[in-house]
């Protein structure tokens, strides 16, 4: 599966194998496999499920370990495609005042009411800062790298 910026690393990524020969308008409740292996998703909100092609909202189904069970019985003419998108990860807030600088990548900087002079930011690298600046001379933002005042 393609991806959008860096490849996940942890957690399940997975699609899901079709359930739609089981469907015949009665049975609501389906054994969810990818490659025949069963798939346990964290949540009903992991899963994105489509009956037909329509994006079913979690209202419509509960997920159980490796069981998915929907409100209403999908219809024997209803097609299925089912994603799991991985686990997700509560990293909390951080208490107020408790990030420093320390604690920034490097390559990252924020600053307020500045002067700068002839800015560069380094190819495939992004900046940021926050509040009025003023650059001095030019500013140097090549391709695939970004440079964002907030």
């Amino acid at each position: 599966m393609s991806y959008i910026g860096v490849n996940p690393t942890s957690g399940q990524y997975k699609i899901l194998d079709d359930i739609s020969s089981g469907f015949n308008g009665s049975t609501t409740t389906f054994n969810l496999s990818s490659g025949g292996v069963a798939v346990v998703p964290q949540s009903d909100a992991n899963a994105l499920i489509s009956i037909s092609g329509v994006v079913q909202y979690t209202s419509a189904y509960s997920i159980s370990g490796s069981q998915i069970t929907f409100s209403s019985a999908p219809l024997s003419t209803d097609t299925f495609s089912g994603r799991v998108l991985g686990n997700s990860k509560d990293l909390g807030v951080p208490t107020d005042g408790t990030v420093s600088s320390s604690s920034l990548s490097s390559t990252f900087f924020m600053t307020n009411g500045q002067t700068f002079n002839n800015v560069s930011i380094a190819s495939g690298k992004n900046a940021m800062a926050v509040g009025t600046i003023t650059i001095s001379g030019t500013l140097t933002i090549p391709s695939g790298s970004s440079f964002v005042i907030i």
